[in-house]
């Protein structure tokens, strides 16, 4: 939790921000009308003049209440929104997909057959709805800066630092990520924040109080964070879990699983090994919280290859087999 009044917090993320640019001075963020990416929004156009932001919203069957919400911050906050309808693109494409799979003999499932049998093929058309504005915002960033441009990110502690619930190049393919540190519940405060600077626009409290959803199957809310990852850890067996981020009051006990990693390391620390009862007896942790603990490892060790260089056949290896010289 803070523990500077905000107008300090605030300062230094104006700061962090304008460093972050690299000498750019229109910066860019893609913002979805969820908590995150509307802080970002706030936190830039508190630096740069509102119209040296640029945000955009990309439609692909999105709920309705997304492009009110982020209509209403830019009323708020001044800064340039650009709205990009994305559907017929996606259909179209899904389309000649489907027809040259049927051509090849492969095995295709359409989205409705995937939602409704919870096939695990609804991943593909998640990342696929996820990476589908990564052009748009690097064509964006740089049109709006002479060639150069920043792509801000918009992941917190819990879902960048440990969960990883990104995809590594859609909603990951960003440039700098000034909410790394934050918890989902600080990142609501600190929305709740811009509310008193703003007085008269409810889209900050509103903003602030939404349920956490990545909204990338086109059904709204039922596709939301707690839930996916909460059906994640089910399936793994660690039935005593619901995953929480909290709300603009409390920390979830993601955040509480973050906070215990970086003091004693149970996660990805020198303690990451541990055996689940050696962990019971030293620290005196609930069955569910053993539970999130491990869960959380092999969630982190499951998405640590989208941070890490991708593996390939390096030149010092080649050397040293007498493959080059």
């Amino acid at each position: 939790m803070f523990k500077k009044q905000m107008n300090q917090v605030l300062s230094a993320y104006k700061k962090r921000a304008r460093e972050m640019a690299g000498g750019c001075e229109k910066v860019f963020v893609a913002g979805s009308g969820g908590v995150d990416s509307s802080l970002v929004a706030a936190i830039l156009t508190s630096e740069f003049d509102p119209d040296n932001v640029v945000v955009l919203f990309r439609n692909l069957q999105s709920d309705p209440k997304h492009l009110k919400d982020i209509t209403d911050l830019q009323k708020a906050l001044g800064f340039h929104l650009i709205y990009i309808d994305m559907e017929s693109g996606y259909k179209d494409g899904i389309r000649q997909c489907a027809e040259q799979f049927e051509e090849s003999g492969l095995l295709w499932f359409t989205e409705e057959e995937c939602l409704s049998g919870g096939l695990p093929e609804i991943n593909a058309y998640a990342s696929l709805r996820s990476r589908f504005i990564t052009p748009w915002a690097g064509f964006i960033s740089k049109m709006i800066d002479g060639g150069g441009g920043r792509i801000y990110g918009t992941g917190n502690a819990e879902e960048d630092g440990l969960l990883r619930y990104f995809d590594k190049f859609g909603d990951g393919a960003v440039d700098n990520n000034i909410l790394d540190g934050l918890t989902k519940c600080e990142v609501r405060q600190f929305l709740l924040y811009f509310a008193k600077l703003y007085p008269g626009h409810d889209v900050f409290r509103r903003i602030a109080e939404k349920t956490p959803s990545a909204d990338l199957q086109g059904n709204g809310d039922r596709h939301n964070d707690e839930d996916e990852l909460t059906s994640w850890a089910h399936k793994r067996g660690y039935d005593r879990l619901f995953l929480s981020y909290g709300d603009t009051k409390q920390e979830g006990n993601i955040a509480w699983a973050l906070k215990k990693d970086m003091e004693f390391g149970v996660i990805t620390g020198k303690r990451r090994d541990w055996s689940k009862d050696r962990l019971k007896k030293e620290f005196r942790f609930s069955e569910e919280e053993l539970q999130l603990i491990l869960f959380i490892r092999e969630e982190e060790l499951k998405t640590r290859h989208k941070v890490l260089r991708p593996p390939g056949f390096c030149r010092e290896i080649l050397r040293k087999i007498n493959l080059v010289d």
